[in-house]
This record gives structure tokens, sequence and C-alpha cells, in this order.
């Protein structure tokens, strides 16, 4: 074997170690993507408490059918349905749910050249 080829051979067999950087850097973005995880859980929940809170306001909250708003959507009397808003609020807490997704996928990315940031400043 060669010169080349012995160095190959002991390059190939030492495994890669993360740098303390590394290891910095993913303690920090894991952090942040569960802050980002957080704070969507967050929002939703406030979302949908807001648009319930909103509804028994307005007395507009009627989930199932009955007594519905003329305004948003009335009952069809001739043919004796009452449908109720539930596909409305199920638009509703669907679009709550696409926010909080959309923070979740902006918060993830944008947190890795912050966490690189961070760590850099602190070990200067």
């Amino acid at each position: 074997m060669t010169c080349e080829g012995q160095i190959m051979a002991l390059l190939e067999e030492k495994p890669n170690e993360d740098t303390p950087l590394q290891q910095k850097l993913d303690i920090i973005a894991v952090d942040i993507g569960k802050l980002g995880m957080y704070a969507a859980i967050l929002i939703i929940h406030v979302l949908l408490l807001r648009s319930f809170v909103e509804g028994l306001q307005r007395r507009e909250f009627d989930l199932f059918g009955g007594e519905l708003s003329p305004l948003i959507k009335p009952c069809d009397n001739l043919k004796h349905e009452c449908t109720g808003m539930f596909w409305e609020y199920i638009k509703e807490w669907l679009g709550h749910v696409i926010v909080g997704v959309a923070i979740i996928v902006v918060a993830v990315p944008e947190g890795l050249p912050l966490a690189v940031m961070i760590s850099l400043a602190y070990s200067v």
C-alpha cells in the first residue's frame, strides 16, 4: 500500500465529529423550532377562542342549525332546512390552523441563521 493509500485508510476510519459550535447550533435550532411550535399552538388557540367569543357576543354561534341571523345565512323555510353555520365555522377554523402552520414553516428555517448569529456572538 502506498503512503496515499495509508492516509486515505486512516481518514476513512475516523468518524466525523461535530465541533462544539455545531453542537451548540443544533441545540439552539431545536429550541427555536420548539418555540415556533409553541407559539403556533398558542396563536391557534387564541384565534379559536376569539372566534367563539365573538360569535357568542353577536349571538351568531349556532353550530348545527336552528335560529340563524338573516344577515349571514337564513333558514330555507320552504324546504324546512336549517343547516346552521357548521361549514362556515369549519372554514374559519381551518384558516386558523393554516395560520399556525405558516408560523411553523416560517419560524424553523428563519431560526437557523438566527442561531448561527447568536452562537457566534456568544463565542466572541
